[in-house]
């Protein structure tokens, strides 16, 4: 099985994806606060839309239970009224004058529009009307719409028709619709008569105005056992659904006998509302107080508005603050790895320094050194850098290189700079220079000859003769030195090359020394091997 060395990752890339770590760590916790942020907005909007509903429902349901009471009232009323008048028949039917007991019962005709006694053939033979004598029962609303659309007063009372919708008070009137209901009660005699008189109820109107429902809201009475509208107030007045058996809405103030809530489409228009309704005590009545669903909820959605502009404020705040707090934890971690990088660098700047000093010391104990071995050292060799040019050489190299005098004279002591050499020296030059002292003999071409030695010494058997200083023949051996130049020697004896070849071997030149100097890695006995 292989092992596959894993790379290190660069300090760089490492550095960048801890601050990438730390970033998604700040952001990851914003975020889980803007989270709960808005949960516990939601939870709260949800709680207050409850109450909110709840709350509506109360009101209405209140509203509800005390329009029942009122209706309960006004129904006991009328039919207290009519056994008080039932009693006076039955005692002297000849004296009964039923105009006369209806100025004697306010009551009972501030709660009705037509009282009457009719015979076996629901034919009217008494009624406070006039003209609805001899005629079936009902006739007497001729002159008053059965059904009919009116406008109330926001107190119940009819207003005067002025073609507007506005009343006398300056307030919007009420739309309302009352459908023929009477209360009757039979009598003992003659068989088959009846007492009674219409329902004509302001309850429903006046509670509409004094309850500012809103818009589009309704109060009505049902009548259970027709299963149909007996009044209604409010704008679902102007073309209401009067026969509302079967619906969901009556369906369920059936099943409730006493009263409840139904939230949905209201029977009458199929708008939708939040109603309330009540039976009225002891009557196949129910009467029903509605509002519209959207202005039953308003003060919770003008809450969840501001709530929610609370939680994106706060979300905002939680993004900023998070986005702040990566910008200072960024600059932080930079600023203090720039410092680690300042003082690593300040450390290894130091260091460098010491070593550059310790090298400067090296370099000068070194080329000391190589001096007092180049004074010391018997044989005539010279270094030649990579670009065959000079660098330095021993004295006995430049005594040999030096023209002859054109006298006989005691041998001079050269130094190692004594013309014509320099360090930077091209060896073509030096070649030049020996070819102009006669070392080559008479030569024809001076040039070709320079051109051939220079290729004989970069070549593979690097083997000149010349003339020595005494005359004798020299040989010129070159030996490749490991930095690319050469090491030139100069002697009469072919066997004292090997000493030149040890030399070449651990001689090294340095440019970074300066010229003049080379470096020797040979012990100083062994030069003198």
């Amino acid at each position: 099985m292989r092992h596959i060395a894993r790379q290190p990752v660069p300090e760089g890339q490492r550095l960048h994806r801890r601050d990438l770590l730390a970033s998604a760590a700040i952001a990851a916790v914003a975020l889980l606060l803007a989270t709960l942020v808005w949960l516990t907005t939601l939870r709260a909007v949800g709680e207050q839309r409850i109450e909110t509903q709840a709350r509506a429902e109360r009101m209405l349901a209140a509203q509800a239970a005390t329009l029942a009471e009122q209706m309960r009232l006004e129904l006991v009323t009328i039919d207290q009224s009519l056994a008080v008048l039932q009693t006076a028949w039955d005692e002297a039917p000849d004296r009964f004058r039923l105009a006369d007991w209806a100025k004697r019962l306010p009551a009972l005709t501030a709660v009705t529009d037509d009282l009457f006694i009719a015979d076996a053939r629901q034919v009217i033979v008494q009624d406070i009307l006039p003209d609805a004598v001899g005629q079936p029962v009902g006739a007497g609303y001729v002159n008053f719409p059965h059904g009919g659309l009116d406008l109330f007063e926001r107190d119940g009372r009819k207003a005067r028709a002025t073609g507007t919708l506005v009343g006398e008070t300056g307030q919007r009137l009420i739309e309302g619709r009352q459908y023929l209901m009477y209360l009757v009660r039979p009598l003992l005699r003659p068989a088959g008569w009846v007492i009674g008189a219409s329902v004509r109820s302001e309850a429903l109107v006046r509670l509409y105005g004094e309850a500012s429902l809103g818009e589009n809201a309704l109060t009505a009475l049902i009548d259970l056992r027709q299963g149909s509208v007996a009044a209604l107030a409010g704008s679902a007045a102007r073309r209401p659904t009067v026969a509302i058996a079967g619906t969901p809405m009556f369906l369920a103030m059936k099943d409730r006998a006493e009263g409840g809530l139904w939230d949905g489409p209201s029977a009458v228009d199929g708008g939708q509302r939040l109603h309330a309704f009540r039976r009225v005590p002891g009557r196949e009545l129910v009467v029903v107080v509605a509002m519209q669903r959207a202005q039953a909820l308003a003060p919770a959605r003008s809450w969840a508005t501001g709530a929610y502009a609370l939680a994106v404020l706060a979300t905002l705040l939680l993004l900023g603050t998070a986005g702040l707090v990566v910008a200072v934890v960024l600059t932080v971690r930079r600023a203090r790895r720039r410092a680690q990088r300042a003082e690593r660098d300040r450390t290894a700047a130091a260091a460098l320094q010491e070593d550059l000093r310790s090298a400067r010391m090296r370099a000068a104990d070194l080329g000391a050194e190589l001096a007092v071995l180049r004074r010391a050292c018997p044989d005539a060799v010279a270094v030649v850098d990579a670009d065959l040019r000079l660098v330095d050489w021993t004295p006995p190299f430049a005594a040999a290189s030096a023209p002859p005098d054109p006298a006989p004279a005691a041998p001079a002591r050269h130094s190692g700079h004594a013309a014509p050499l320099a360090p930077g020296l091209p060896l073509d030059e030096w070649l030049r220079a020996q070819a102009r002292a006669g070392r080559f003999g008479d030569l024809t071409d001076l040039e070709a000859e320079v051109a051939r030695r220079m290729g004989v010494l970069r070549g593979d058997r690097p083997l000149l003769t010349q003339a020595g200083p005494d005359g004798r023949p020299w040989h010129v051996r070159a030996l490749p030195m490991p930095a690319g130049g050469l090491l030139l020697r100069l002697g009469p004896d072919a066997d004292e090359a090997g000493a030149a070849h040890r030399l070449a071997t651990r001689a090294q030149p340095n440019a970074a020394d300066g010229p003049g100097m080379a470096r020797l890695e040979m012990p100083a006995p062994a030069l003198g091997a």
